[in-house]
């Protein structure tokens, strides 16, 4: 019996066996498997950095250079962006993605109280989103009540910066509220002075750093495991049965009505 022919086909002049041909096929195969698993691989990628896979990935930060970062940042961007430019700076240096595709520049509407409202402070906004960000929301919610009833609590600013705008000592406050508007007015009547003072100016940077600070520390704590739920953790709505601050009646004196129970 003759030897097997060798089947020859012309293709663009090239001369290929049936053996050549069918190796070829497999390789052309493999190599559209292996494209399309990159392609894949590349979409799970994209996915991850473009803030899709939550919680976000956490290390622990340096407070003080947080606290600083973010005093520095209010002159330029005001509360909200500020803590968000501090808390981010070493996350984008420790982690990377999805940290360095944030667009930090889109909170800038928090400052002010949300533009001017006087609504709630755009610091612990900003803190309260990182909180979010990084930590699942049987964990996050309890750390935000708490960071917003620590900021309504405390003596502030609590934060001094290294190098300050304002050489100057300035009082603290306590603000009762996270609302800007209660929180810089009473202040202000502590502090005698006006809204454009450097001295108010100052004091809402130390502000914003102080929280900026206070919630670097408290995600380390996470961090480590030594994170505790404060035992008088505010719930408005267990509360007061509906959603509120702790001191309505401070403002609004009589004229608050009584929900249905």
């Amino acid at each position: 019996m003759e030897q097997e022919a060798k089947v020859t086909k012309k293709v663009e002049g090239i001369d290929l066996s049936r053996r050549e041909m069918l190796i070829g096929a497999g390789a052309l195969m493999a190599g559209v498997a292996a494209s399309q698993l990159g392609v894949l691989n590349t979409a799970k990628a994209a996915q991850a950095s473009n803030g899709e896979v939550w919680p976000w990935p956490y290390e622990k930060l340096d407070p003080a250079r947080v606290g600083e970062t973010a005093y520095h940042a209010w002159y330029d961007v005001f509360c909200s962006q500020a803590v968000t430019t501090g808390l981010f700076e070493q996350l984008r240096e420790k982690v990377g993605e999805p940290w360095s595709s944030f667009p930090i520049n889109s909170l800038r509407f928090g400052m002010g109280g949300m533009l001017g409202w006087g609504l709630t402070c755009g610091a612990p906004v900003s803190g309260a989103l990182v909180i979010g960000l990084v930590t699942p929301a049987e964990v996050a919610t309890p750390m935000v009540r708490d960071l917003l009833g620590w900021y309504a609590n405390t003596p502030m600013p609590v934060y001094s910066p290294q190098n300050g705008r304002y050489n100057g000592e300035i009082p603290k406050s306590v603000a009762q509220s996270p609302l800007c508007h209660q929180s810089v007015g009473r202040w202000m009547k502590t502090a005698d002075r006006p809204f454009g003072s450097d001295e108010r100016r100052h004091r809402c940077a130390s502000v914003t750093a102080s929280v900026a600070y206070r919630t670097a520390e408290m995600l380390n704590d996470w961090k480590d495991g030594k994170y505790v739920v404060p035992a008088d953790n505010w719930d408005g709505a267990a509360a007061m049965g509906l959603p509120s601050q702790q001191n309505c009646m401070s403002c609004h004196s009589d004229g608050v009505p009584s929900p249905p129970r």
